[in-house]
C-alpha cells in the first residue's frame, strides 16, 4: 500500500513475482504517479466521461478484491460506451485482446464466488450477445469454476458435456470434467473414457498431477494395475530422471552461452543429486566443472576413484577413458581403465578404439596405431570405415610426430 503526504491512497500491488527488477520497475513508476490509483481517479474526476479510465478504476479495484466498487465502474465503463469504441485491453497472461466494453460486460456478467448458488443466466447472455468473441472461452473457464466444484451433481453433468463439444480438444477441459468426476465418484465409465484420451493427449510429456487424476479414476474403477502404471513408483523415478536431463540440459545450454553459469552449474549438481549412481550424470557435470576451469571438483567426481570402483565393469571403464581422452586430462588415469576393460573384453572393437585415441593423447603412436589396427580388424560393417579413418587419422598424428 502505497501512501500520499495526507494520508490518502495513492496506488496498491497485490501479490508479488520475480524478478525483483520487475517490481523496482513498479515502484518507479509509482513514484512518477504512472497509472496509480490516485492518477487515474484524478483524471477520471476531471473527465467523467472517459470509459478509459472508468476501465482502470475498476481494474485497480478488482486487483484489490473489491468486487462492488470494482463492478460499479465496469457499469460505467458500459454506460459511457456502449459500442466499445474507447479502446482494447489485452489480459497480461491470456494475452487476448477485447474492447473495454465487452471486458467489462463479461465481468459484469460473472456472479460473485461468494454465492452459494451462482446464476449463469447472464454469462449465457453475454455468450449469445459475443457468440464468436475473443472472450469466448474465458467465459465458458467462469461458468466451469462454478461446476466444477459448487453446483451439484445433476446441474454439472449437464454443463459438462456441453463444454467439451464446445472445445473437443481442449485438454484443460477435459481435465476439469475428470476432476468432478472423481469428486462426485459418478459416473466412472465416463471417467475412464476421458482419463485414456487425456493419457492419450499426455503420452509424449506425462505430467503428474494429471497421472494422480488418472490413477485416482481407475481406482474408483477398482484397476489397481492400471492405477500403479499410471502413478505407481516407475512413473515418479522416471519423472525425476526426466527432471534431472532437463536440468543438464539448461546447464550446458548457459554454460555454452557463457552467461548464468551460478544458476547452471547448481542445476547441474542438482541433477546429480537426483540421480547420484548415474555415470552420464557424473559425466556430464565433471565436463561442466572442466569448462569452469574446476579441474579438481571434476576429478573428486569422476576420477581415479571412479576407477577403483568399478574395475569389473568394462562398460563403466569404456565410458571414463572415452571421457577423459576426449577431455586430454587425466590420460594416466584413462589409460588404466582403457587397458583394464580390453582385459575383461578384448573383442569389443569400440574398446580398442578407445584405447587407441587414449594412447594418441598421450603420444604413444605406436601403441595407438597397434590399437587402431585392432580396431578395424574387430570392426565390421560401415563402422570398419569409420574404424579405418581413425586410424589413418592417428598415423598421420604420429607422421607429424
Amino acid at each position: 500500500m502505497f501512501l500520499g503526504g495526507d494520508g490518502a491512497e495513492v496506488d496498491w500491488i497485490i501479490g508479488y513475482d520475480p524478478p525483483p527488477e520487475k517490481f523496482q520497475l513498479k515502484l518507479e513508476q509509482i513514484l512518477k504517479g504512472e497509472d496509480t490509483f490516485k492518477s487515474v481517479g484524478d483524471a477520471f474526476a476531471k473527465n467523467p466521461k472517459d470509459a478509459a479510465m472508468a476501465f482502470k478504476l475498476a481494474r485497480k479495484w478488482g486487483d484489490r478484491f473489491d468486487e462492488t466498487k470494482s463492478k460499479d465502474y465496469y457499469r460505467k465503463v458500459v454506460a459511457l460506451d456502449p459500442h466499445g469504441k474507447s479502446g482494447n485491453y489485452t489480459q497480461e497472461w491470456s494475452k487476448v485482446t477485447a474492447s473495454f466494453t465487452e471486458y467489462a460486460e463479461l465481468a459484469l456478467a460473472t456472479p460473485s464466488r461468494r454465492e452459494a448458488k451462482q446464476d449463469m443466466a447472464p454469462i449465457r447472455a453475454f455468450l449469445a450477445k459475443y457468440p464468436k468473441g475473443p472472450l469466448l472461452k474465458d467465459a465458458w473457464s467462469r461458468m466451469n469454476d462454478y461446476y466444477a466444484y459448487q453446483a451439484p451433481k445433476e446441474e454439472a453433468a449437464k454443463f459438462f458435456p456441453e463444454y467439451a463439444a464446445k472445445f473437443p480438444e481442449d485438454q484443460g477441459v477435459i481435465e476439469s470434467w475428470l476432476a468432478r468426476i472423481i469428486r462426485d465418484k459418478e459416473p466412472i465409465d465416463k471417467g475412464i473414457e476421458l482419463a485414456q484420451k487425456l493419457e492419450t493427449l499426455t503420452r509424449m510429456n506425462p505430467n503428474p498431477s494429471i497421472n494422480q487424476q488418472l490413477a485416482e479414476v481407475y481406482d474408483l474403477k477398482g484397476d489397481k494395475a492400471k492405477t500403479e502404471e499410471l502413478f505407481g513408483k516407475d512413473f515418479m523415478e522416471g519423472q525425476v530422471q526426466n527432471l534431472a536431463y532437463n536440468l543438464i540440459s539448461y546447464a550446458n545450454f548457459w554454460i555454452g552461452q557463457d552467461t548464468n553459469k551460478d544458476s547452471a552449474l547448481a542445476m547441474a549438481e542438482t541433477a546429480l543429486k537426483l540421480e547420484p549412481d548415474n555415470a552420464y550424470f557424473k559425466q556430464q557435470v565433471a565436463g561442466l566443472y572442466i569448462k569452469m576451469s574446476q579441474e579438481p571438483k571434476a576429478l573428486v567426481l569422476f576420477g581415479p576413484s571412479y576407477v577403483q570402483k568399478n574395475m569389473a565393469d568394462a562398460n563403466a571403464l569404456y565410458g571414463y577413458a572415452r571421457f577423459w581422452s576426449q577431455q586430454g586430462k587425466n590420460l594416466d588415469s584413462a589409460l588404466v581403465a582403457a587397458k583394464k576393460m580390453i582385459e575383461i573384453n578384448s573383442k569389443s572393437y569400440y574398446f580398442w578404439s578407445t584405447l587407441a585415441d587414449v594412447h594418441s593423447k598421450m603420444k604413444k603412436h605406436p601403441e595407438a596405431i597397434k590399437a587402431a589396427e585392432k580396431a578395424v580388424e574387430l570392426a565390421e560393417g560401415p563402422v570398419k570405415e569409420n574404424m579405418k579413418r581413425n586410424l589413418e587419422k592417428i598415423k598421420t598424428a604420429a607422421g607429424r610426430k
